[in-house]
Order: C-alpha cells, then structure tokens, then sequence
C-alpha cells in the first residue's frame, strides 16, 4: 500500500471518530485499551515493568489494575487525537474546563523573556500545544514519525492555530533558540529519551533515566522560566483540567546531573497528579548506567 493511500485512509478514520462526541470518543478509546489488554501484548509488559521499577512496594493486584486501567487511558489518548486534529478552534477552546495556577504562565509571558512550556507524556498531552496556541505564538520541537505517511497529517494538526514545527536537528534548535530571544513560548517533551550524547543519567522515580540535557541548557542559555504542564482527562467526558506547575530553580544548573534530576523531580509531580493517565508504556529505562541490562527483554 503507497505511503499516500495510507495517509488518505488514516485521514478517513480519523475524520469518522471526530463526528463522535467526547464521551462516546472516550469510550471508544477506552474500550480498544481494554480489548488489546485482554491479549498479549507488549504494551501491558512495558506498563507492567515500568510501575515495578517506580513503585516497589505497590502489590501485585494494584499494580495489575494500574495496568488495566492505564490501557483504558492509552486507548482514550489515541482516540481524542481525532478531536484535537479536526475539530475548531471554538470548539477545542471550550475543552479546558478549568486551568490550575495559571498565574503561573501569565507571568512567565509577562516577564517577556520567553517561556518553555515542558509537558510531558501525561494525560491529553496533546492537546495542550493547541489550547496555548490559540492565544500565543508557540514553536514545538518533534521527533519525526517512523511511519512517515503520518508526518505532515500531524505537523498540519499541530500548526493550524499558529503553532510552529521545528525537527530534532541543529536548524530546530536554533528556531527555539531564536523564539525565546524574541519573547516567545516553545514547547518540548521532557521525559522523551535524548540521542546519544545529549542526555546524562538522572533518578525518575528513583530509577536511572537517560535525560535530555537539552531543556536545561536552554534554560540556562536563555534565562527563560521553564513552567511544566498537565493536561489532565477529566472522568465522564468531562472536559480537561490544565496544570501549570513553575519548574524547580536548580533545572537550569551548570551541573547536567543536578539539571536533570530537577527537572524528573518536576515530571514526577506531573506524573502524580492523574498516575493512570500517564504514558507508562514509553521504555523509558531501556538505556541503563552500564549499558549491559535492558529490563524490558
């Protein structure tokens, strides 16, 4: 199948879930998590192992309804995209039913020394560039997808309110560099493991991560205030309730280890509020200090 006849059925598909209202989307993704849950999968031995590494002392029948109950949340997380890619602005504007501490970024803007906006990989991640985007200028920094037919699908959802793409390459960042300089905001996936040589190990949850000195270089380059947000799902269809939390001072370190293990600190307060609804399945542990376990295999 060509690479344009997949992009026209993805479209397709997508466009016939964005008729749904949120409840019933929800509960389409939330049934396909818990249907592939019911089989083998790899997804559930990734989500499994990741909360044993976090939570040690979290018995096994918790741990087995985390695992559950965090499929239910991936499934709702794929099925929302159709929403955030298709519906307008109006619309994904009326999703934010509340915003906690956001006197937090109004102030950051105000300061006019840019802002990094670092959302991890928690709840309706993304839909958060897109809420922001509807009021401020914002650049994000993505990874191009693997499956390359889905590449400018996503790039146009993300760019149609004003937001701005920039690859992970040196022409990418130096675009967030420049933004910054001019005042304005950028957004960048913290807990997204680096490329060799640009990341240090630091504790998430106590366990050695390997993560991205980049954010915090930039901090420190540019002395723009980091803020981390969350976008947490609401149950019942609810809507979403955004959280603004201001970075911790040592996340602009001249030491990448004292740097980085700030910023995890920050991420766990991310993860901690809505724990289901992060993305656990993420092998964020496959690169480990000695390079010779890989707690996945």
């Amino acid at each position: 199948m060509s690479s344009t006849t997949k992009s026209y059925l993805t479209q397709l598909a997508l466009r016939a879930v964005s008729a749904l209202p949120l409840r019933a989307n929800h509960m389409l993704g939330s049934l396909f998590g818990r249907t592939v849950h019911l089989f083998p999968n790899r997804q559930s031995k990734y989500i499994d192992r990741n909360l044993s590494l976090c939570f040690p002392t979290m018995s096994d029948r918790d741990r087995a309804e985390m695992v559950r109950e965090n499929m239910r949340e991936t499934g709702k997380n794929l099925s929302e995209l159709s929403a955030f890619w298709y519906w307008p602005e109006a619309r994904i504007r009326t999703l934010v039913v509340e915003e906690v501490n956001r006197s937090a970024l109004d102030q950051a803007i105000a300061a006019k020394s840019g802002v990094i906006v670092a959302a991890p990989h928690s709840g309706a991640w993304e839909l958060i560039g897109m809420r922001l985007t509807c009021d401020h200028p914002m650049h994000f920094l993505y990874r191009p997808n693997k499956k390359s037919h889905l590449n400018d699908l996503i790039l146009s959802a993300r760019e149609r309110f004003g937001g701005k793409c920039h690859a992970i390459t040196a022409r990418g960042l130096s675009a967030l560099v420049r933004a910054l300089k001019k005042g304005e905001m950028i957004g960048i996936l913290p807990d997204q493991e680096p490329n060799e040589a640009h990341g240090v190990f630091a504790p998430f949850y106590g366990v050695p991560a390997y993560t991205m000195t980049f954010l915090s270089a930039l901090a420190r380059r540019t002395g723009a205030p980091v803020i981390f947000a969350v976008m947490e799902r609401l149950p019942s269809a609810a809507g979403y309730r955004l959280h603004y939390i201001e970075a911790d001072g040592q996340i602009a370190h001249e030491d990448p280890t004292i740097a980085c293990t700030a910023l995890n600190q920050c991420v766990e307060k991310c993860v901690d509020i809505a724990p289901a609804q992060y993305m656990w399945n993420y092998r964020r542990f496959r690169k480990t200090p000695d390079n010779r376990y890989n707690p996945y295999s």
